[in-house]
């Protein structure tokens, strides 16, 4: 039987914990974020659905202090490996479970731990294809940890939303057209607000 006045852990709140609006900084860190998300949605169809700018906003704005500390330690070891770390290990980095690790994360971002690895993977795969052209697919590939052909097809049908030929194609015809000059009437309204 529970005593007048009892108070639980769940009614107090540390004063980290606390929802007060933060001011993010919209650079290092924060600013490969957005910019992570931002072409991922805008090359693939599938990725939009998987990574939901309505979620992530919605989200970021019940970060707490103790959200923005946990995930620039988080994104930091993920970037650095460029997403080739053991989840056990990042969480470990982080003093969470690996439980509590996937499921803070996936809160804090809209996607699990695992899911923006292989992305940030990817990432690093587009990189290697479009900035060392000399490297073949299958030396990049093998040097990022995939095993096979079928395993790099299906994640650039995934994030690319297309084969690795038509985008070596696709990036090649870019190549040839020089480098793009943006027009100044035209602004972008950013999907994903760090």
């Amino acid at each position: 039987m529970e005593r007048p006045g009892t108070v639980h852990q769940k009614q107090m709140s540390p004063p980290n914990q606390q929802t007060i609006p933060l001011t993010v900084p919209r650079d290092g860190i924060w600013l490969r974020l957005a910019l992570t998300l931002e072409g991922t949605v805008r090359r693939s169809s599938s990725a939009k659905q998987m990574l939901s700018s309505q979620h992530f906003n919605a989200a970021r704005t019940c970060w707490t202090l103790a959200d923005v500390t946990f995930l620039r330690t988080a994104l930091e070891l993920l970037y650095t490996t460029q997403g080739q770390i053991r989840m056990s290990a990042l969480a470990a980095d982080c003093s969470l479970s690996l439980r509590q690790f996937e499921r803070r994360f996936k809160q804090c971002i809209g996607v699990s731990p695992k899911i923006f690895a292989r992305l940030l993977r990817f990432e690093a795969l587009l990189h290697a294809l479009i900035h060392e052209p000399a490297s073949s697919l299958a030396d990049a590939a093998s040097h990022l940890g995939y095993q096979d052909q079928a395993h790099v097809i299906h994640e650039f049908k995934t994030w690319a939303g297309c084969t690795p030929t038509a985008f070596l194609g696709f990036a090649k015809q870019r190549a040839q057209q020089g480098p793009l000059v943006p027009d100044p009437r035209h602004v972008a309204v950013p999907v994903y607000i760090v």
